[in-house]
């Protein structure tokens, strides 16, 4: 287990964007401790989870049958670290011992496949995403780095929304109410 030294920047972006291609409010009515530790929980049930998608595909006409995968980061300072158990159990032991986050900054990498035998090489899609945390209320500040938006910011909001939930509906919590949600 690292001390408290090594996860100074836990959680944290030294330089997040400052152009945002989506906003959105989200309001909850529990504890920030308990949100944050059901929203972990819900990250790593979504990286778990591959959704059905159609895909256009360059060399293929119109849509095809595939999937979409994520594979999430937490910020820790120039960079960010796999969310996986290790991590999690990092996250959690902060919130443990040192309350709940102030702000939560977390790269999410989609992924896609399409269900044919020829191998395609899909462009991922890479988000940063800012959470920013105030008494029953979470500001989420998305911006789009790279990739060609096949999922668009507002919907990774609301993929995120829909796991959260999710989560809170298993732990037996009231659940977050999206306030409002814009594209930029």
């Amino acid at each position: 287990m690292g001390d408290a030294v090594d996860d100074q920047w836990l959680g944290s972006l030294h330089q997040f964007p400052t152009i945002l291609h989506a906003r959105a409010s989200l309001s909850f009515d529990l504890s920030p401790d308990s949100l944050q530790k059901a929203l972990v929980a819900a990250l790593l049930s979504l990286r778990a989870l591959f959704l059905p998608r159609m895909i256009t595909v360059a060399d293929k006409n119109g849509y095809s049958e595939g999937k979409m995968g994520f594979k999430i980061g937490v910020g820790n300072g120039e960079g960010f670290d796999v969310l996986d158990a290790a991590e999690e159990e990092r996250i959690l032991d902060r919130i443990e011992n040192r309350g709940a986050f102030g702000a939560l900054d977390l790269a999410f990498h989609l992924h896609y496949t399409i269900d044919d035998s020829l191998e395609h090489k899909l462009h991922e899609d890479h988000y940063l995403v800012r959470l920013v945390f105030q008494p029953g209320r979470v500001e989420v500040l998305v911006h789009h780095l790279k990739g060609i938006k096949r999922v668009e910011p507002v919907e990774l909001v609301s993929l995120i929304l829909e796991q959260l939930n999710a989560e809170l509906t298993r732990e037996h919590f009231p659940l977050a109410d999206l306030d409002s949600i814009s594209s930029t």
